[in-house]
């Protein structure tokens, strides 16, 4: 069985449809998600073995099936999660990060006993934050982010516009690195102004504000991008590992 795996991009879109004044439904998101990964089946007239193929969980199920914006168990957030590439989640660090390590963050759940998109979304960013950050830094990164300092100041983003930004971002980089024309050739500062050029452009983009809470989001938006590339490198260094354990002696 073939499993759907989503580009952070394509989640944080997801994530997005789940809002209440989201006119687009999930279900047309996950088919276009789908749709880009079988298009020579769907041009053979394999569309419906390709389907049937595909291994989805049930919490992808429920959003092709439901009209009304779903809130999430910490096993559907966890099954979720682990639907997005480059990623481990499990569901003891969930329940740890719940109960104990970002308990002050992420709250009790919003919507009965589920949580929230806001919520969904923050579990996403610390899976992300961690392949580079300690608890403790994420927590105190949070803290700039997500809330305010005062009662007259407003949180600097929401959860789910961050994830956004960083999902979006992330998904330049590729186009943005071939046509950097910086003067360095070292591999490290190259990435670096990349990561920092994107972060800078796209705070600029946004509606005024302040230039404190620019600075904060623009260098959260690069540690966050530095995670998610670090993710990557994780979780492709241990399938070269897993892969040489798998093949040894295996002709033998």
């Amino acid at each position: 069985m073939e499993t759907l795996t989503f580009t952070r991009k394509e989640m944080s879109r997801l994530l997005s449809t789940l809002g209440q004044d989201s006119k687009i439904s999930p279900l047309s998101v996950i088919q276009e998600i789908w749709r880009s990964r079988h298009l020579q089946d769907m041009a053979q007239g394999n569309s419906m073995s390709a389907f049937i193929s595909t291994s989805l969980p049930p919490v992808i199920e429920k959003m092709i099936k439901s009209q009304t914006a779903p809130a999430f168990s910490l096993h559907e957030i966890v099954a979720l999660g682990a639907q997005i590439e480059y990623t481990q989640f499990s569901v003891t660090s969930v329940q740890n990060w719940v109960k104990r390590d970002f308990k002050s963050f992420i709250g009790p759940p919003e919507a009965g006993k589920k949580y929230s998109l806001q919520q969904v979304s923050l579990f996403f960013i610390i899976e992300d934050l961690r392949s580079t950050l300690h608890y403790d830094e994420i927590r105190k990164l949070f803290q700039f982010l997500f809330q305010p300092m005062s009662e007259q100041e407003k949180t600097c983003v929401s959860p789910l516009n961050f994830y956004n930004a960083y999902a979006d971002l992330f998904e330049k980089l590729d186009d943005r690195y071939r046509n950097y024309k910086g003067s360095q050739t070292d591999l490290v500062y190259k990435w670096d102004r990349m990561l920092s050029e994107l972060a800078e452009e796209y705070v600029a983009s946004l509606p005024e504000r302040d230039v404190n809470s620019n600075e904060i989001l623009q260098n959260a938006l690069h540690v966050a991008l530095i995670s998610v590339h670090t993710s990557c490198f994780q979780v492709l260094s241990r399938r070269y590992v897993n892969g040489m354990m798998f093949l040894h002696n295996l002709d033998k």
